[in-house]
């Protein structure tokens, strides 16, 4: 088989079990509807579950350092392997404290697609086919929350609730089968044969945490818009569970078409510039979402929401590619998610608080929206000067990666 069939079945398997990763985790969000009724939840006890994303920040942190001592391709197949474990866990469960352990499971499987599968694309692919795999990956793990959220609420109200835990356990299980019989043993290309060098985390930290903000303020996007935007439109404005998560599943859509065009647009407008604009138009997604429910106004705000918010990860990723050595890659992934998980995970629960207080959903969106623009303030000054540095990086790296034996 040749060098580029390998490289497509390669991008191929590890864009699935970022669907698989990403679907598993929406589909409970997506059912949070239903399950608010049959376990008679509070909207802090929902803010409360995404709060569990804070174990999926330290576990994250572990393994990304892991991935960098002793790579290993079985580290996805594990994570997959308890994602599927944890929803057959949720089976069981029949109160806030049970679901609140199987979502923990369930985050500490989650923990492991990103450090492992970003940091493998960035070695394997490293180089102008960078932001084109960096968008087909995130496209696709796109399309498993898409498949996720159109499906889990109608399924949920047809058949019960257990029967999307069932398919998701499947289809997990299906990713760790594909990742075993697909994948060839071995380390990232950009590796091979190259002597690893310890990297002190602390200079790692210095690089990624420019970043900080701005991926924390990403993952308040995507936390708080699948967290409450589907039980504000059910519990407010009483849309049915199908209904209010398929019209979100559209906004997750036009993410996934647009991210499979990240490395043109990237090519022609730069990343900043998409940054800038993703979170533009995210906030102005919001306050649409903020001020009405009716859907001929919400279908055309989530399109160009989604169309440009889901521009913003590859090229986030992409600029922290550029800042860092492969060496170092897994831990810095492993930052870049504790960050955007961490951040998220925190206004989840904060907008849950406030939800709880005002007895509405709908205040969760203006506080998102007010700390997304003071993340692109911050992005604002500092970006031309990180830009620079980080072609100075990626230039010194692939210096430093030529001059290898």
């Amino acid at each position: 088989m040749s060098d580029t069939a390998k490289g497509r079945r390669l991008l191929f398997v590890i864009s699935y079990h970022h669907a698989c990763n990403d679907g598993a985790l929406i589909a409970l969000v997506a059912l949070l509807p239903i399950l608010a009724d049959e376990m008679d939840l509070t909207y802090t006890e929902i803010g409360i579950l995404g709060l569990g994303l804070m174990i999926t920040v330290v576990v994250q942190l572990v393994v990304g350092r892991i991935a960098d001592r002793a790579f290993s391709r079985y580290l996805l197949e594990a994570g997959a392997l308890l994602m599927a474990l944890s929803f057959v866990m949720v089976l069981f469960v029949s109160d806030f404290v049970g679901l609140f352990m199987a979502v923990i499971s369930m985050r500490v499987g989650a923990s492991f697609y990103h450090p492992v599968g970003i940091t493998w694309i960035t070695k394997e692919y490293a180089g102008p086919y960078l932001d084109t795999a960096l968008g087909v990956q995130s496209g696709i793990g796109n399309f498993g929350v898409i498949a996720s959220l159109a499906t889990s609420g109608f399924l949920g109200e047809a058949f019960g609730w257990k029967m999307p835990c069932v398919l998701w356990a499947a289809l997990n299980m299906a990713a760790v089968v594909l990742g075993v019989l697909l994948t060839e043993k071995g380390t990232p290309k950009s590796v091979e044969g190259s002597q690893r060098k310890p990297v002190d985390v602390r200079e790692t930290l210095s690089k990624v945490s420019l970043y900080a903000v701005p991926l924390a303020a990403g993952g308040a996007l995507y936390g708080v818009t699948t967290y409450y935007g589907p039980i504000n439109l059910t519990a407010a404005h009483g849309w049915s569970a199908g209904m209010a998560d398929l019209i979100f599943a559209v906004w997750l859509a036009v993410g996934t078409i647009s991210s499979y065009y990240f490395g043109s647009i990237s090519a022609r407008f730069g990343r900043g510039k998409v940054v800038t604009i993703g979170y533009i138009g995210s906030v102005l997604g919001l306050i649409v979402l903020f001020l009405t429910s009716e859907w001929y106004l919400i279908v055309p705000a989530l399109i160009a929401f989604g169309g440009v918010m889901f521009l913003t990860y590859p090229a986030l990723f992409a600029m922290v590619s550029d800042v860092t050595s492969s060496e170092e890659r897994g831990t810095a992934f492993g930052m870049v998610f504790a960050f955007q998980l961490g951040g998220g995970s925190a206004v989840v629960y904060l907008c849950g608080l406030i939800a709880d207080r005002y007895d509405d959903p709908s205040y969760a969106f203006p506080v998102t929206a007010a700390f997304a623009l003071a993340s692109l303030v911050l992005f604002a000054f500092s970006k031309n000067g990180r830009e620079d540095g980080g072609k100075r990086a990626c230039d010194h790296s692939r210096l430093e990666e030529s001059s290898r034996p």
